[in-house]
């Protein structure tokens, strides 16, 4: 009698854990693409306690205690104008708006403190219901010819409160607190309201939907589609609406809205319980995703330091197997490609100086096959010539981006500091006046010059360089991008660890389909096995297998043992095997709880596959997770070192 007891108990746990995981797992699955140059600004306001943040959150797809989440909390967190890009389209900005009313934002001049041109609407939140300030500021809003929307937030709060009651009816309540606000709301001078009722934690259920199609239909056209693609994907019809929009726009850019077609796909059958087919697609797009290719083209004239920065790109010294060759005459004679050693899809190409016999001005672009490149880095030593400014004229006539590039600024600055009155911070702005003074010259309007040191790229302009590659690039192609890059310093540790973080989602969904076999300790090996994979793939990302260590060292001169000795990780400057990694998970205790509950719960009659599947999710999800943060921290510690 105990151990059924105890089965129930554990069942219920399980179910009430599948149920609670279930949504979230569908909701996470929601990276949509839009339009770069479709800028939408979305403000947000509310008085506090109202959910603003929360509302901002869910509408951006992150958790509240996501890194780079809108605070949220019990006492007042909004306390100024705060913009959140949205984390896969940076071009819609939600603003989380100060209440209306407060000391430093009152009423009467509300809009002017807020920055109200800017906004395309506002929508106005409230937990309970509106008050007068509230409708003052929607008057306001309308005298100005824009649209408010007011959205009742916290509804799964009142609906939790309503099911205690004996006679409870969850459409009568839903009717009464939506009557409710319109009443008051009308009473206070508002004609015609319309109130959506809303949960951020559950954006499927109530008037989410009803709020999109609202917004959606009195939008210009033009702001529509980078609306859409924000969206999350809560139902199948906004999933289909994507499907659409993605079809339409994909003429010119198949492969980035190919990704797209996949991930809104996978929402598809995850909201039709099809988690075959969702595992499917799952591993489609992740094979997608392995194999971008990003060419970059690398070119100046012999003697600018082309192939020392290819190498130091790739995290290769210059006298490294397999480095672009380097010396004090001309090397690159020949259109050369070189793969990334970590990452095959990424390519530098180094190319031949512009202007030289074999590749005259006049045909450069067709000789060394202009049309494969994603970008090109123009690279100079000293002042960029009148042959590196035509280059710079015909990739923008034929609509790629080129970047200019002032390398061996180490160089400069060693020679600089001989003087008495050395200043770094003036000789750096006079090398940058000088270089693009002379474009202008040349006829390049608001060039941008990036000051480089190859063997130092953690000083200097190759932060800003990668940021502005990063903006630039299509969305499918930031992420191989962002992992062939150096860790030049934190953020882009931070960043490659956000990244890697966006994708645990899909690992944890194919978890969940392979937990829906019912043989003792199967899921586990089917989780292991997929793990490793993602594993390897951190550890490649944050440069701690032993390969890359052992480049760092050559090109710091910190001793390879002086750099795995600051790594606390068993997983990282290893062969990560099974046995290895099923080592590592048993020592996280509470994961290793959750491991156990997924395969009791197989055995348990009726609701045993279901309940493992969506544990199963849970405890994939958090075992890389963990994985992941104590991998960023070794990054962390191996990049002070080496600078050290």
């Amino acid at each position: 009698m105990a151990v059924q007891t105890d089965c129930k108990s554990v069942t219920k746990e399980i179910k009430a854990l599948q149920l609670h995981h279930k949504p979230s797992a569908v909701g996470m699955v929601k990276e949509p693409l839009g339009m770069d140059d479709i800028t939408l600004n979305i403000a947000i306001t509310g008085e506090t306690g109202s959910g603003k943040s929360t509302f901002v959150n869910a509408f951006r797809g992150v958790i509240d205690d996501d890194e780079g989440a809108a605070p949220t909390g019990v006492t007042e967190c909004t306390m100024e104008v705060k913009e959140y890009f949205h984390p896969n389209y940076p071009n819609v900005k939600f603003w989380d708006l100060p209440g209306v009313g407060t000391p430093n934002f009152p009423a009467d001049t509300y809009l002017e403190r807020v920055g109200f041109e800017k906004f395309d609407f506002f929508i106005i939140i409230t937990a309970v219901r509106f008050k007068e300030n509230d409708v003052k500021l929607a008057q306001e809003i309308q005298r100005m010819k824009k649209k408010f929307y007011f959205v009742r937030s916290k509804i799964d709060d009142d609906i939790d409160a309503e099911k205690r009651k004996s006679d409870f009816s969850e459409e009568e309540a839903l009717t009464k607190i939506r009557d409710d606000c319109v009443q008051g709301v009308r009473g206070l001078g508002i004609e015609s309201p319309q109130v959506f009722l809303v949960s951020s934690f559950e954006l499927h259920l109530y008037d989410f939907s009803l709020l999109q199609e609202t917004l959606e239909r009195e939008l210009p056209e033009l702001k529509r589609d980078a609306l859409l693609f924000a969206t999350p994907s809560v139902n199948l019809e906004i999933i289909s609406k994507k499907k659409e929009a993605f079809k339409t726009l994909s003429t010119s850019t198949d492969d980035q809205f190919g990704f797209a077609l996949v991930k809104e796909e996978i929402n598809e059958a995850l909201l039709k319980n099809d988690t075959a087919a969702a595992a499917a697609k799952i591993t489609e797009l992740m094979m997608k995703e392995k194999n971008i290719r990003l060419n970059i083209a690398i070119t100046g004239e012999s003697g600018s330091g082309k192939s020392t920065f290819v190498n130091a790109l790739r995290g290769l010294c210059d006298d490294d197997e397999g480095a672009a060759p380097t010396g004090v005459t001309e090397t690159t004679s020949e259109v050369t490609p070189y793969p990334h050693p970590n990452y095959p899809n990424v390519m530098l190409w180094d190319l031949p100086g512009i202007g030289t016999t074999k590749f005259p001005a006049d045909k450069y672009l067709e000789l060394v096959g202009f049309d494969k490149f994603d970008f090109f880095i123009i690279i100079s030593a000293d002042r960029f010539r009148e042959n590196d400014v035509k280059l710079a004229q015909e990739i923008q006539k034929m609509k790629k981006k080129f970047y200019f590039v002032r390398s061996k600024i180490d160089n400069n600055i060693r020679a600089e500091r001989r003087k008495r009155d050395f200043s770094a911070e003036r000789t750096l702005t006079e090398i940058r006046d000088d270089c693009v003074k002379g474009l202008q010259r040349q006829g390049v309007e608001s060039p941008q010059v990036f000051l480089v040191s190859s063997f130092e790229l953690h000083l200097y302009d190759f932060s800003l360089l990668h940021q502005t590659l990063d903006r630039d690039l299509p969305a499918h192609k930031r992420d191989a991008l962002l992992r062939a890059m150096p860790n030049f310093n934190p953020e882009i540790i931070r960043k490659k660890k956000q990244a890697l973080k966006s994708r645990i989602k899909y690992y944890a969904l194919g978890s969940a389909s392979g937990a829906a076999v019912p043989v003792p300790g199967l899921s586990i090996l089917v989780d292991a096995a997929l793990l490793v994979g993602a594993v390897t793939e951190y550890v490649h990302a944050f440069g701690l297998d032993i390969p890359s260590l052992k480049r760092l060292s050559a090109r710091t001169g910190v001793s390879y043992a002086d750099l795995r000795a600051v790594i606390i990780s068993p997983l990282a400057a290893a062969e990560i095997r099974i046995q290895l990694f099923l080592k590592v998970i048993v020592q996280l205790g509470s994961v290793a709880a959750l491991i156990v509950a997924e395969e009791v719960s197989r055995f348990i009659p009726f609701i045993g596959i279901p309940a493992a599947a969506g544990l199963s999710f849970t405890t994939t999800y958090r075992i890389l997770k963990l994985i992941l943060d104590k991998l960023a921290e070794d990054a962390l510690r191996v990049f002070e070192r080496a600078l050290v």
